[in-house]
């Protein structure tokens, strides 16, 4: 099947009509069923809103959350695509709609203005690089949200914060920006730190994802129809969010015109002086990788284990010599480096161990996507290295 669901958390509050059927055919699709409500959680199937006892479950789910019928699941499979999600909100017999936050007593009473719910959050951190297109250079960046004002009158939030740039000398800039619905525009105005590596003003514009993996995809723009027109500037980033460790206000659900939120100086709210860490969100247990250790010698690598952000551990599978080993390795979030060392032989023969890989996580065609690792290295302790290697992603 398709990964229609690949962005979707989902929990089945009461009864469906094929409990089983319908959490396969989610997996299979690529969404993840969970038995009990998470903070991963975005969807969540009832049926029937009106039973009183799905009414206490309900009442813990968070009201940004949208409770839809199982059918959102057999209708987008049947349809081979990913449905409205809209078109499936339970309705209440007495008809109210299926949002989040349990039911309301009041017949009278009229929801009220809320901005919709989305990642970009104060004390958020957002990697990635900005990748040239024709001349390939990468620079990666960390944009990180230092404070937002929400307007509910307009549905805008204005956002303000910095951007780390690790390989242009550690230049810090400060940044500007409007995000309505999943529209963001982002005005790089003032240097912080002092450095000449970045030119200001800068401007790009960008679409906001949310759900499971939320990111930012865009471009660079330019006030000059000269610059837009030369193709040596053209320039795209992806940015993948990683979440704050620290509690944030909410967006209030009540009259108020705005709604602020902001980090200070006496340790409450987000730091901007913290280490930004990158979310490779492919380096996950399942993902498998292709690639050349020396020709004739094909290998592919499957993550089987990522235990914190740097740590991960896998496995080789020689095909030609139809041999396995273990591999370890470790990732540097600053530079995007990363080193991995193949150890242990699990079966087979033919691979001279230990051999140390050195490589660098960059773009393949894609420039919006990190999908390739590629480096030099070591035959048992080598110097120089032995040769060099390519890894791709293979979804």
């Amino acid at each position: 099947m398709e990964e229609l669901f690949e962005n979707d958390y989902f929990i089945i509050i009461g009864t469906v009509t094929d409990k089983d059927g319908l959490t396969d055919s989610i997996d299979q699709s690529g969404g993840i069923y969970s038995k009990t409500l998470n903070k991963k959680t975005t969807l969540v199937i009832c049926n029937d809103i009106d039973d009183e006892n799905n009414k206490k479950e309900l009442d813990k789910v968070k009201s940004d959350l949208k409770i839809i019928s199982e059918q959102f699941i057999t209708e987008s499979i049947k349809e081979k695509k990913r449905l409205n999600i809209d078109d499936f909100i339970t309705k209440s017999k007495s008809g109210g709609g299926g949002g989040g936050g349990g039911s309301n007593d009041s017949d009278d009473q009229q929801p009220s203005k809320r901005l919709k719910v989305d990642s970009l959050q104060v004390g958020s951190t957002w990697m990635g690089a900005l990748f040239y297109v024709n001349t390939s250079e990468s620079y990666p960046f960390s944009l990180n949200i230092e404070s937002r004002v929400d307007d509910i009158n307009t549905n805008e939030s204005k956002l303000e914060g910095t951007i780390d740039w690790p390989t242009l000398e550690d230049a810090k800039t400060a940044f500007r920006a409007t995000l309505k619905d999943d529209d963001l525009k982002i005005e790089e105005h003032t240097q912080i730190t002092n450095t000449d590596q970045v030119s200001l003003p800068n401007n790009y514009e960008a679409k906001v994802t949310n759900g499971n993996r939320p990111s930012i995809k865009g471009t660079i723009v330019y006030s000059d129809p000269a610059d837009s027109a030369n193709p040596d500037l053209k320039a795209s980033f992806n940015l993948t969010f990683k979440p704050s460790t620290t509690s944030t206000s909410s967006i209030s659900s009540t009259s108020t015109t705005s709604t602020t939120t902001s980090s200070n100086s006496n340790g409450t709210g987000s730091s901007a002086n913290s280490t930004p860490k990158l979310d490779l969100d492919y380096l996950i247990a399942g993902n498998q990788f292709k690639g050349d250790f020396e020709i004739p010698y094909k290998f592919n690598v499957k993550i089987t284990s990522r235990k914190n952000q740097q740590d991960i551990e896998g496995i080789v599978d020689w095909v030609d010599l139809k041999t396995k080993t273990k591999l370890k390795g470790t990732l540097n979030e600053k530079d995007l480096s990363i080193t991995l060392t193949e150890t242990d032989i699990i079966s087979g023969g033919g691979v001279e161990l230990p051999i140390v890989y050195t490589g660098t996580l960059t773009s393949s065609s894609d420039p919006k996507t990190l999908d390739l690792i590629t480096g030099q290295y070591k035959v048992d302790g080598s110097t120089p290295s032995t040769g060099k290697f390519k890894l791709e992603l293979n979804c």
